[in-house]
């Protein structure tokens, strides 16, 4: 350990107060010097001794245990076990140094340990920003053997720590209404029971199953009837295109925009894996990532630690500069969602980047809606201004409708949405776009 501040207890500045008082008594009544002298100096020495001795180390041992892996927004409990090996009291007060992502809900705690005791103190410890944190040291604040000193010990205790999203609450009932596989715009389903693309297993007949899926050669040897039972194709590719630009950073109730989107698309990878597709995620803007394809649940894990500490920028979207890059590295055939919030002038620079990428990919566009704009034409009109600002809401909601229609007719599976319900409509569409085939 290492100390790093001293300074005098209240029970010091107590004392010394005392003398101050009892040294103007005495010279008021005309006490002997000495006696001053002597009522100056032995609290004096008693002083200097303890804050000798208070300069070495006390031998104490410290073990921090807590969870690594945190959850955005949840209190974690952090347990911190203090052995006193040492042949004084130990009287401290105990602190945990921390990344200014984290708090402690009680920063500090007090202990007083006999020699050769043990304790184990409980904190509680919440982050407010994804990413990488860490814990750096333990603060003890000691306290001297007379009580007349504190010295400030660090004790090095760095913990690597990574904050995800907080999941818990994106998977609630609900935020998860509406995933029922209900039909999309522009997709038809052809999804019946016992069909598909890919054979799966023999089974017995059912009643509803086609003459169709009868296997006549098993049914000859099995005496009965047996059906063949195909699964949907697996293989199929999803790819993510996340809009990391300042429209993104448009604040919603729990989170921005880009806190939704993000939240939602690292559920929808873990749906995409669990049903046997690839699944590949590409941010644009100045931060660029890119994670090729993967496949399986087991590699959940690869695609959160990948994404989970992106922020948006400040940056516009440049929406053809994405898709080029996006195409270069993936042009074989491939349902591609666009996550992003579109305003007035989007349009413009969307419809090319969209026309280049339908030339590869099946595209699906979500819109995250900007709740400005609706919460404007739900106030009250009273005065002028009001007026002006529901006209100019409404105008902006009408151009948005066109925009969205002509991305339809362009053959866009094109999807607006609030960012609370961003879950189920990127479950629904990709669910849809599997169950049709249109793959």
């Amino acid at each position: 350990m290492k100390r790093i501040k001293l300074r005098p207890s209240k029970r010091l500045v107590q004392i010394l107060s005392v003398i101050v008082l009892l040294v103007v008594v005495s010279a008021l009544i005309e006490l002997s010097s000495l006696f001053i002298t002597l009522l100056l100096c032995i609290p004096l020495l008693i002083a200097c001794v303890d804050c000798y001795f208070s300069r070495f180390a006390h031998n104490v041992s410290i073990e921090l245990s807590t969870n690594q892996n945190m959850a955005l927004y949840r209190w974690q409990p952090i347990k911190l076990l203090l052995k006193n090996k040492a042949k004084q009291v130990l009287r401290a007060d105990i602190s945990i140094h921390l990344t200014n992502a984290l708090e402690l809900a009680e920063a500090v705690k007090s202990i007083e340990l006999e020699t050769n005791q043990q304790a184990e103190l409980s904190y509680s410890m919440r982050a407010h920003k994804r990413g990488d944190a860490d814990i750096s040291a333990v603060e003890l604040r000691i306290t001297s053997a007379f009580g007349l000193w504190q010295s400030n010990w660090l004790a090095t205790h760095r913990t690597q720590l990574k904050v995800y999203p907080d999941f818990s609450r994106v998977t609630s009932k609900q935020h998860l209404n509406g995933v029922t596989n209900k039909p999309i715009n522009g997709l038809k389903l052809t999804k019946k029971r016992g069909d598909g693309i890919e054979f799966h297993q023999l089974r017995e007949y059912r009643q509803g199953d086609s003459v169709r899926q009868i296997d006549w050669q098993a049914t000859s040897k099995r005496r009965k009837l047996i059906s063949r039972e195909y699964q949907e194709e697996q293989n199929q590719h999803v790819i993510v295109m996340l809009d990391a630009s300042k429209k993104m950073a448009i604040e919603a109730k729990e989170g921005s925009h880009f806190d939704h989107a993000l939240n939602a698309l690292l559920l929808l990878s873990h749906t995409v894996l669990k049903q046997g597709d690839w699944f590949s995620m590409q941010s644009f803007n100045q931060n660029v990532r890119w994670l090729p394809g993967v496949k399986g649940a087991q590699n959940v894990s690869r695609v959160m630690n990948h994404f989970y500490d992106l922020y948006p920028d400040q940056s516009s979207s440049d929406y053809v500069v994405a898709v080029n890059q996006l195409i270069a590295k993936r042009s074989k055939r491939s349902l591609v969602l666009l996550v992003t919030t579109l305003d007035e002038q989007s349009i413009d620079e969307l419809l090319p980047a969209i026309k280049l990428l339908q030339k590869h990919h099946l595209v699906a566009l979500i819109n995250i809606n900007n709740r400005s704009v609706s919460e404007v034409l739900k106030e009250p009109i009273q005065k002028y201004e009001d007026a002006t600002s529901y006209c100019a809401a409404l105008s902006l909601l009408n151009t948005h409708k066109k925009n969205m229609a002509k991305l339809r007719k362009e053959g866009v599976i094109a999807i607006d949405c609030n960012p609370e319900q961003l879950l189920p409509h990127v479950l629904n569409t990709y669910l849809n776009v599997k169950h049709s085939g249109a793959l």
